[in-house]
């Protein structure tokens, strides 16, 4: 069974290799939990939440004026998606902080934030400032203010300042705040019209960063699939420059080797795909061991349905130190491709299985990965172990049609089987 989530991971390979921690604010943390706070149930191996907040407000009970308990459950009920509850813990966390409390600044940037959250802007803001009063130079209340500039006010001067702001506050070589905050505001939807006023603003502020040219670029590469090849000559002029600023800035090649890339599934013309190549093996001599430039050839080769040449990139990323989720998740859909392919020729079934199995060490709780391993066990003539998968796929993805259908036809062979 094929598994491409083609959209998602095409706008993903076009737009990023590494994702930012700060891309979605519904997950920052100004404050880390405690630890333990999301162990897992010994008998059924997942977290119960409600249980947690129901030992949470056991203890308010018993410490009604305790603050850090509330800041707790504030976090426990953000992290399950209920802002409503996590704004209303922070009011208590706030309204009872000592005069004396240390961290003052991270929990008024956490009531900002929840306030944000349930769409009270100006609110949190309000709290925002008095954050930045006590301490002005936090980062993760800097990208709060910058949500607030871009998302709300609209104003892309100001959020330029602010991302300039959090660059010098976080200035590790391998951070680029200017591609967080590209595709922390796609994400949160300011369209692409906002996204250029946006890069406008940072490129008039900072013209020499070539991080900022980058995501520039791809701003303007990104914002019109109609008018793509329009746009090429803009975008490569801004990646260029970025080139210029920072020979040695590898993301700056695999987002050339992208551009390339996408011109060339828009196109139907192998020649961009080539193109891409060269680009990616440009960055690769650039640092030879940088795992980003191979995982992003691996995927290239995984879109275009060439599943060994994916599969032997992805998985040389993976053994070299690149085992994040995001490689993980690519290297099985790999697997399953390749299996799915060896399934519908009927040949070197086993070998498919073997493949399966890889894919499904990566990916134990995949629904499509389990129901391929189905099909490969009936076409191998084990029925009533391909029962068992397919059931067991079908209690992940329930309705699936393609998977009721193969549960439909193995049920057939087993009951031929038994000559009923």
């Amino acid at each position: 069974m094929r598994y491409l989530y083609m959209a998602i991971i095409f706008f993903t390979l076009m737009t990023a290799l590494l994702f930012p921690s700060l891309l979605d604010a519904k997950t920052n943390l100004n404050v880390a939990p405690p630890l333990g706070l999301f162990e897992t149930d010994e008998e059924t191996g997942e977290v119960d939440h409600q249980r947690i907040i129901d030992g949470l407000w056991q203890k308010v009970a018993e410490e009604p004026y305790n603050y850090e308990n509330y800041g707790i459950l504030a976090f426990v009920y953000g992290y399950i998606g209920d802002y409503e509850k996590s704004l209303e813990a922070l009011k208590n966390a706030v309204a009872y902080l000592p005069d004396d409390a240390e961290g003052k600044d991270i929990y008024y940037g956490n009531l900002a934030r929840a306030y944000m959250l349930n769409g009270q802007w100006v609110q949190g803001k309000e709290w925002l400032d008095q954050a930045d009063s006590i301490d002005s130079h936090n980062f993760y209340n800097r990208w709060l203010a910058f949500d607030y500039y871009v998302q709300f006010a609209k104003d892309y001067r100001m959020a330029a300042l602010e991302l300039k702001r959090i660059n010098e506050l976080d200035p590790g070589p391998e951070h680029d705040a200017y591609y967080d905050a590209f595709l922390k505001s796609f994400y949160n939807e300011i369209g692409h019209e906002g996204l250029i006023k946006l890069f406008k603003e940072v490129i008039h502020l900072e013209p020499d960063n070539f991080k900022a040219r980058r995501a520039y670029g791809v701003a303007i590469r990104n914002s019109s699939e109609e008018d793509f090849e329009k746009l090429m000559p803009a975008a490569m002029k801004e990646f260029k420059l970025a080139l210029k600023l920072n020979p040695h800035y590898v993301q700056t090649y695999i987002t050339i080797a992208h551009t390339h890339m996408m011109r060339g599934f828009y196109t139907k013309k192998e020649k961009y795909f080539k193109k891409a190549l060269r680009w990616f093996e440009k960055g690769r001599r650039v640092d030879p061991k940088d795992m980003n430039v191979v995982y992003a050839i691996g995927n290239m080769f995984y879109m275009k349905n060439d599943y060994d040449k994916a599969i032997e990139n992805l998985s040389y990323a993976y053994q070299n130190g690149l085992e994040d989720d995001q490689v993980k998740e690519s290297l099985a859909f790999a697997y399953n491709g390749k299996a799915y392919d060896l399934y519908k020729s009927g040949k070197n079934l086993e070998g498919g299985l073997a493949l399966i199995e890889k894919a499904i060490a990566l990916k134990p709780d995949d629904g499509i990965i389990l129901g391929t391993k189905a099909e490969l066990l009936y076409k191998l003539g084990d029925y009533a172990q391909a029962h068992r998968w397919i059931t067991k796929a079908l209690e992940i993805e329930p309705g699936h049609e393609e998977m009721m259908q193969d549960l439909r036809m193995i049920e057939e062979a087993i009951n031929l089987q038994k000559g009923e």
